[in-house]
């Protein structure tokens, strides 16, 4: 008789007990996948998971690295417009002067000649990543230049990559090929307040396609007279007109242009954020879920000890 009053007793918490083992054990198995990765943060196994959720990371990663070039690029060319643009200007002071009576022309030549050699070489290294919007080598033409200016979000989450546009065309001072793609290298003419015509250019660079018959250098001798460096000091006029627009231009395209990869370094920081929010989400709810069931177990095993002693004292009675 106690042995088939017992049986009943004992039966019931032991079904209790065999349906939270299995939920116990998986998700112990779970969580020690958790405890691992928590363990070794350098797990290239657990890591790896989170890295490939992360949506176009190696792609944003190429999109910054040509957002940070098209900032360079821009930099570079503005710095070396505003650094050529202050040598014309000093060269121009030059002509000024030699307008003196008695000025020394042959020196203020050599002077000038330095100046122009300084220019060249700045021109020559104004460029980023093989691009110099500043000169163009024989055989080439200048060109419009497509640059990766930010990368914005939409509502529904997707990235746009915007684009700006910038025709060198603009920004060119020396040309290789045809002399007339060049600021400095294309002829000015025109006619002094005075009357006198003049039609001069800056730099000779050797370029396959000259500038047009009858246009002159500007450079001083002993015999240069007064007219004309008139003349020269007035194509000048006109090259720093059109250096400090170029210098606007470039600005302008630059202004555009994120640089350093920060509106990229906000896209891709949100998007890890919220990869980093769902895994970290993911460990809590598995600790928590484990936590439960060890505390479901506990009670079962407590309802199981408490029915065998109840059990046993009914019988004793």
């Amino acid at each position: 008789m106690s042995s088939a009053w017992l049986t009943p007793a004992l039966a019931y918490p032991a079904t209790m007990a065999s349906t939270s083992a299995p939920a116990l054990e998986r998700t112990a198995r779970e969580r020690a996948v958790a405890s691992a990765a928590d363990a070794a943060p350098d797990a290239s196994a657990y890591w790896s998971i989170s890295t490939t959720m992360r949506p176009g990371s190696l792609s944003m990663g190429s999109v910054q690295e040509a957002n940070d070039i098209a900032a360079a690029v821009t930099d570079t060319a503005t710095l070396g417009l505003e650094q050529a643009t202050d040598i014309v200007a000093r060269i121009q002071q030059k002509l000024v002067v030699a307008k003196a009576v008695g000025a020394d022309r042959e020196g203020i030549n050599a002077d000038i000649s330095r100046m122009k050699a300084d220019l060249g070489s700045l021109i020559d290294d104004s460029g980023f990543n093989g691009d110099n919007w500043l000169k163009v080598e024989a055989g080439g033409r200048p060109k419009v230049a497509s640059l990766i200016a930010s990368v914005t979000t939409g509502e529904d989450r997707s990235l746009s990559i915007n684009m700006v546009d910038f025709d060198t065309a603009r920004s060119t001072l020396v040309s290789r090929q045809d002399a007339q793609d060049g600021t400095l290298t294309r002829a000015y003419a025109g006619s002094t307040l005075g009357g006198v015509p003049y039609n001069y250019f800056l730099m000779d660079a050797g370029s396959r396609e000259p500038v047009e018959a009858g246009a002159r250098e500007i450079r001083l001798d002993s015999r240069t007279t007064r007219d004309e460096i008139d003349g020269m000091i007035s194509s000048l006029n006109r090259v720093l007109i059109d250096m400090v627009g170029a210098s606007a231009e470039v600005n302008t395209t630059r202004s555009q242009v994120t640089g350093g990869g920060l509106g990229v370094q906000a896209v891709q920081g949100t998007s890890e954020l919220g990869v980093s929010r769902l895994v970290d989400s993911d460990l809590s709810e598995q600790a928590v879920r484990l936590m439960a069931d060890k505390v479901q177990e506990q009670l079962q095993s407590s309802s199981l000890n408490m029915a065998n002693v109840s059990m046993t004292s009914w019988l004793k009675i």
